[in-house]
């Protein structure tokens, strides 16, 4: 039989940059949702932009990170 060894799984940690990219796409994240709640009760005219700040805040807190890791990909 052929003797079939995994690899060595290597320890994964997060640098001091990984911690502040995650902190800064947590708080536009809640960022975004406190502006979702905001545009209820913001003067009258205002509410579809702060309701749409809220949805860019939220979709940059998704970008962040990615962009963070493609631009640190060694793989190029």
């Amino acid at each position: 039989m052929s003797d079939i060894a995994a690899p060595k799984r290597t320890r994964n940690s997060a640098s001091f940059a990984d911690v502040i990219v995650f902190i800064v796409a947590f708080a536009l994240f809640v960022f975004g949702l406190y502006l979702f709640g905001a545009a209820f009760s913001s003067p009258e005219g205002t509410e579809f932009w702060v309701f749409w700040g809220g949805l860019l805040a939220s979709s940059f807190a998704f970008l962040v990170p990615i962009v963070y890791r493609w631009a640190r990909d060694s793989r190029r």
